[in-house]
């Protein structure tokens, strides 16, 4: 076996952690944000949006804020892995895996999820993975992360907004405990949100609000 052959190997069960973010984490999330948009390009037509809408990036201010606040968490590679997947990137004829490979010399980070606090729910605003990372259960870490932090903070329920129609979306939060929440038990601040990201150039009926329970620390089986 090569060395690149063990590299392609390891990346396909990629070592990472799931850790809160630093200030020095966040230059680097819109590439990954930009990245993660480009897998909704072929939905564009159904979804009625611009190319530079779907490319429109969190708000530095806000990630500044929830990193202070500690609502922003990161999936980051750890040492052993970005070697490895550097020399995998030495033999690849893909640009966006040898991109990712040197951009990982300055930052680990291929994952983020930020959430806002709401009074009675926590709600996700934003989660992203770098597609050379897809599919590695590092999407699935990123939210039980911050649904543990919810749960910490005594939160009882995760919110959250997406894509109806986009394949993978709904069934990817299902497969986490989530559920579609009907638009008449929305609470007002979900309203709100859900108003927000129509002014924004959502179209509502083509989005989801979904909801995950949560026990709070009292409630947890010991």
């Amino acid at each position: 076996m090569t060395n690149s052959d063990l590299a392609n190997r390891f990346v396909d069960s990629v070592a990472y952690e799931i850790r809160l973010a630093n200030t020095a984490d966040i230059p680097f999330l819109a590439d990954i944000e930009r990245a993660a948009a480009q897998q909704f390009l072929p939905y564009l037509d159904w979804l009625e949006i611009s190319v530079d809408l779907l490319e429109g990036l969190t708000n530095i201010g806000f990630l500044l804020k929830a990193q202070a606040d500690r609502r922003l968490w990161v999936a980051d590679l750890t040492d052993s892995a970005i070697d490895l997947t550097a020399d995998s990137a030495k033999g690849s004829t893909k640009g966006s895996t040898t991109d990712s490979a040197r951009n990982l010399a300055l930052s680990p980070v291929v994952g983020f999820v930020v959430v806002k606090h709401l009074l009675a729910s926590c709600f996700i605003v934003e989660l992203d993975v770098h597609p050379d990372y897809g599919r590695l259960g590092i999407g699935s870490a990123l939210v039980n992360a911050c649904c543990q932090g919810a749960q910490q903070r005594n939160f009882d329920q995760v919110l959250l907004t997406t894509f109806r129609k986009v394949p993978w979306n709904i069934p990817f939060y299902q497969r986490l405990g989530f559920e579609v929440l009907p638009e008449q038990i929305w609470a007002s601040e979900i309203r709100a949100i859900v108003e927000y990201e129509t002014r924004y150039g959502f179209a509502p009926e083509k989005r989801a609000v979904m909801r995950r329970y949560l026990l709070r620390e009292e409630e947890a089986p010991s």
